[in-house]
């Protein structure tokens, strides 16, 4: 896995740009789409998104490491979201690298749209597993697909399914509006269908 490998990530939002300029620039607000929930988050927050962000309003944020996010009105209410880190993607020496950084913005981006899509207003609960996994599809609703990621709406939630080339995988499950027990059902269910994956 590299955290060097140049990338250019791009996902559609259906929300306006100041709406999402404010969820890429507000602690509170990124909490509830980016990674998952962990004692360290607001930290790793604050490192990202404040500390070592320059903020370009209403559209730009560079992160000093030649990587940027640029949001792009692409009208009716829509914006693109486009993280780049420049660079040869095509060159030989990236060639079926795995970028984390890479894998990153495409899971949180998309995690981000689904926010913004489904529960603009609500708190976020997060359930996440990690070990060997294979990539497959979530049951649910298809959210998004991409070359090491699978994502499905499931019942108001986003399950996303990780795994790099060496077999090592995440998921994190986005929940909204569930109740204490509610959610340690959602737990119990999940954690056996990641099980599932890890014997399968």
């Amino acid at each position: 896995m590299s955290m060097d490998k140049p990338f250019h990530v791009e996902v559609t939002v259906d929300a306006p740009r100041d709406v999402v300029w404010r969820e890429l620039t507000e602690p509170e607000r990124i909490r509830h789409w980016f990674g998952w929930e962990y004692d360290g988050l607001g930290d790793e927050i604050k490192f990202i998104f404040v500390d070592n962000a320059e903020l370009s309003p209403p559209s730009r944020i560079d992160f000093g490491n030649d990587s940027v996010i640029d949001l792009v009105d692409v009208g009716d209410g829509r914006t693109l979201i486009r993280a780049v880190k420049p660079g040869d993607l095509d060159g030989v020496e990236w060639k079926d690298v795995y970028g984390g950084v890479e894998e990153g913005w495409i899971q949180f981006f998309h995690q981000l749209r689904h926010r913004l899509a489904r529960h603009p207003d609500e708190d976020r609960r997060t359930l996440f597993l990690s070990g060997p996994s294979r990539l497959v599809d979530p049951p649910g609703e298809p959210w998004h697909s991409s070359r090491y990621q699978r994502g499905a709406d499931v019942d108001g939630s986003l399950v996303v399914l990780c795994v790099q080339p060496s077999g090592e995988g995440m998921l994190v499950v986005s929940t909204y509006g569930l109740s204490d027990a509610e959610f340690a059902e959602a737990e119990a269910r999940w954690t056996s269908w990641w099980d599932g994956l890890a014997s399968g």
